[in-house]
Protein backbone atom coordinates (compact mmCIF):
# COMPACT_ATOMS: atom_id res chain seq x y z
CA UNK A 1 0.00 0.00 0.00
CA UNK A 2 1.38 3.44 -0.92
CA UNK A 3 2.11 6.03 1.77
CA UNK A 4 -0.68 8.24 0.43
CA UNK A 5 -3.19 5.39 0.45
CA UNK A 6 -2.16 4.42 3.99
CA UNK A 7 -2.44 8.04 5.20
CA UNK A 8 -5.94 8.45 3.72
CA UNK A 9 -6.97 5.10 5.16
CA UNK A 10 -5.76 6.10 8.66
CA UNK A 11 -7.61 9.41 8.32
CA UNK A 12 -10.82 7.66 7.23
CA UNK A 13 -10.61 5.31 10.22
CA UNK A 14 -9.99 8.23 12.60
CA UNK A 15 -12.99 10.12 11.21
CA UNK A 16 -15.15 7.01 11.44
CA UNK A 17 -14.11 6.53 15.07
CA UNK A 18 -14.75 10.23 15.77
CA UNK A 19 -18.34 9.83 14.56
CA UNK A 20 -18.71 6.50 16.38
CA UNK A 21 -17.87 8.17 19.72
CA UNK A 22 -20.73 10.65 19.31
CA UNK A 23 -23.15 7.96 18.12
CA UNK A 24 -22.28 5.73 21.08
CA UNK A 25 -22.61 8.50 23.66
CA UNK A 26 -25.68 10.37 22.42
CA UNK A 27 -28.15 7.83 23.88
CA UNK A 28 -26.38 8.13 27.25
CA UNK A 29 -27.28 11.83 27.23
CA UNK A 30 -30.91 10.79 26.78
CA UNK A 31 -31.66 12.54 23.49
CA UNK A 32 -32.17 11.51 19.88
CA UNK A 33 -29.05 12.19 17.85
CA UNK A 34 -30.86 14.39 15.31
CA UNK A 35 -32.22 16.62 18.09
CA UNK A 36 -28.84 16.79 19.80
CA UNK A 37 -27.02 17.72 16.59
CA UNK A 38 -29.57 20.39 15.70
CA UNK A 39 -29.18 21.98 19.12
CA UNK A 40 -25.40 21.66 18.80
CA UNK A 41 -25.46 23.33 15.38
CA UNK A 42 -27.62 26.19 16.65
CA UNK A 43 -25.74 26.75 19.90
CA UNK A 44 -23.16 29.12 18.45
CA UNK A 45 -25.21 32.26 19.03
CA UNK A 46 -25.95 32.71 15.32
CA UNK A 47 -29.09 32.30 13.25
CA UNK A 48 -28.91 29.58 10.62
CA UNK A 49 -31.05 28.76 7.65
CA UNK A 50 -32.39 25.27 7.20
CA UNK A 51 -30.38 25.00 4.00
CA UNK A 52 -27.18 26.00 5.79
CA UNK A 53 -27.68 23.39 8.50
CA UNK A 54 -28.34 20.68 5.92
CA UNK A 55 -25.21 21.61 3.98
CA UNK A 56 -22.86 22.07 6.94
CA UNK A 57 -24.05 19.22 9.13
CA UNK A 58 -25.24 16.68 6.55
CA UNK A 59 -28.83 16.61 7.80
CA UNK A 60 -31.31 15.08 5.38
CA UNK A 61 -33.95 17.76 4.76
CA UNK A 62 -36.83 15.58 5.98
CA UNK A 63 -34.98 14.74 9.21
CA UNK A 64 -34.25 18.40 9.81
CA UNK A 65 -37.89 19.34 9.22
CA UNK A 66 -39.11 16.67 11.65
CA UNK A 67 -36.72 17.55 14.46
CA UNK A 68 -37.20 21.29 13.90
CA UNK A 69 -40.98 20.94 14.33
CA UNK A 70 -40.46 18.90 17.50
CA UNK A 71 -38.04 21.46 18.99
CA UNK A 72 -40.26 24.37 17.94
CA UNK A 73 -43.27 22.74 19.65
CA UNK A 74 -41.16 22.34 22.81
CA UNK A 75 -40.32 26.04 22.69
CA UNK A 76 -36.59 25.54 22.03
CA UNK A 77 -36.39 27.41 18.76
CA UNK A 78 -38.14 29.81 16.45
CA UNK A 79 -38.55 29.70 12.70
CA UNK A 80 -38.75 32.95 10.77
CA UNK A 81 -39.06 33.57 7.07
CA UNK A 82 -35.94 34.85 5.32
CA UNK A 83 -36.78 37.94 3.23
CA UNK A 84 -36.42 37.19 -0.47
CA UNK A 85 -36.35 33.42 0.05
CA UNK A 86 -39.62 31.79 -0.82
CA UNK A 87 -39.51 28.67 1.33
CA UNK A 88 -36.31 28.97 3.35
CA UNK A 89 -36.58 29.57 7.07
CA UNK A 90 -34.12 30.89 9.61
CA UNK A 91 -33.77 28.92 12.85
CA UNK A 92 -32.77 30.47 16.19
CA UNK A 93 -32.68 29.12 19.71
CA UNK A 94 -35.09 30.75 22.13
CA UNK A 95 -34.01 31.57 25.68
CA UNK A 96 -35.58 28.28 26.74
CA UNK A 97 -33.62 26.60 23.93
CA UNK A 98 -30.35 28.16 25.09
CA UNK A 99 -30.95 26.86 28.61
CA UNK A 100 -31.83 23.44 27.19
CA UNK A 101 -28.69 23.50 25.02
CA UNK A 102 -26.52 24.27 28.04
CA UNK A 103 -27.99 21.32 29.89
CA UNK A 104 -27.74 18.67 27.19
CA UNK A 105 -24.47 19.82 25.61
CA UNK A 106 -22.53 20.23 28.84
CA UNK A 107 -21.18 16.65 28.81
CA UNK A 108 -20.21 16.91 25.15
CA UNK A 109 -18.48 20.26 25.57
CA UNK A 110 -16.54 19.07 28.62
CA UNK A 111 -15.38 15.92 26.80
CA UNK A 112 -14.44 17.92 23.70
CA UNK A 113 -12.58 20.52 25.80
CA UNK A 114 -10.56 17.83 27.59
CA UNK A 115 -9.70 16.04 24.37
CA UNK A 116 -8.77 19.29 22.58
CA UNK A 117 -6.60 20.44 25.47
CA UNK A 118 -4.63 17.18 25.41
CA UNK A 119 -4.38 17.33 21.63
CA UNK A 120 -3.11 20.91 21.58
CA UNK A 121 -0.45 20.03 24.13
CA UNK A 122 1.05 17.64 21.59
CA UNK A 123 0.04 19.09 18.20
CA UNK A 124 -0.17 22.66 16.90
CA UNK A 125 -3.54 24.38 16.70
CA UNK A 126 -3.45 24.44 12.91
CA UNK A 127 -4.22 20.72 12.57
CA UNK A 128 -7.90 21.65 12.19
CA UNK A 129 -7.04 24.02 9.34
CA UNK A 130 -5.01 21.26 7.70
CA UNK A 131 -7.94 18.85 7.93
CA UNK A 132 -10.28 21.49 6.49
CA UNK A 133 -7.82 22.09 3.65
CA UNK A 134 -7.73 18.35 2.89
CA UNK A 135 -11.54 18.07 2.94
CA UNK A 136 -11.92 21.07 0.62
CA UNK A 137 -9.50 19.58 -1.89
CA UNK A 138 -11.02 16.12 -1.57
CA UNK A 139 -14.41 17.57 -2.47
CA UNK A 140 -13.06 19.44 -5.51
CA UNK A 141 -11.08 16.36 -6.57
CA UNK A 142 -14.22 14.21 -6.47
CA UNK A 143 -16.11 16.82 -8.53
CA UNK A 144 -13.32 17.03 -11.09
CA UNK A 145 -12.82 13.28 -11.43
CA UNK A 146 -16.56 12.49 -11.58
CA UNK A 147 -17.04 15.01 -14.40
CA UNK A 148 -14.68 13.01 -16.59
Amino acid sequence: MSETREAVRRLAIAISNFEKIYVANTPKIGRQSSELWLIYALNDGEAHSQKQICEEWGFPRTTLNTVTKKCEAAGYLTLTAIPGKRREMQICLTEKGKTYASQILDVIYRAEDQAMEKTLEKYPADFIDVLGYFVKHLESSFEQILKQ
